[in-house]
């Protein structure tokens, strides 16, 4: 299974086009995300104009029902606390929580446009991409 996260998603929603390559990459494997990177769009997509809130949230809907969407869990809670050290910031641990959810359920790459920030080992591979914006 492949994940991305809510940056990842934004492009594929934004038509980018280094998203939609990606897409056109993982045809054929399950992809996923994560209740939090769902809970990011969605707010993304109401906090847009007004004239474009319906437009986006329904974007946002049909991506939900295309990928496997996991969930912050009691076994996604404990892959994340086992790896937090320190005293994570809130960021850190929304972060952490996600990543866990993608460990307890057997994700073995991550593709975001962004460093990652977790913390400890995990067992998937974390591969960034790049958001190529066309003008």
């Amino acid at each position: 299974m492949k994940a991305l996260d809510a940056g990842a998603l934004r492009g594929v929603l934004e038509a980018d086009p280094g998203s939609r390559e990606l897409l056109r990459r993982l045809r054929g494997v399950e992809v996923a995300t994560t209740e939090r990177a769902m809970l990011e769009l969605s707010v993304l997509a109401r906090r847009s104009p007004s004239k474009a809130q319906v437009a986006r949230r329904t974007a946002v809907d049909r991506l939900r029902r295309k990928l496997t969407v996991l969930p912050i869990d009691a076994r996604a809670i404990a892959e994340a606390a086992r790896r937090a050290s320190g005293n994570p910031s809130f960021e850190e641990l929304w972060r952490l929580a996600e990543w866990g959810a993608l460990e307890a359920n057997g994700c073995d790459e991550l593709f975001t446009p962004v460093r990652p920030a977790a913390t400890g080992k995990w067992r998937f591979k974390v591969t960034r991409v790049g958001v190529k914006h066309s003008k």
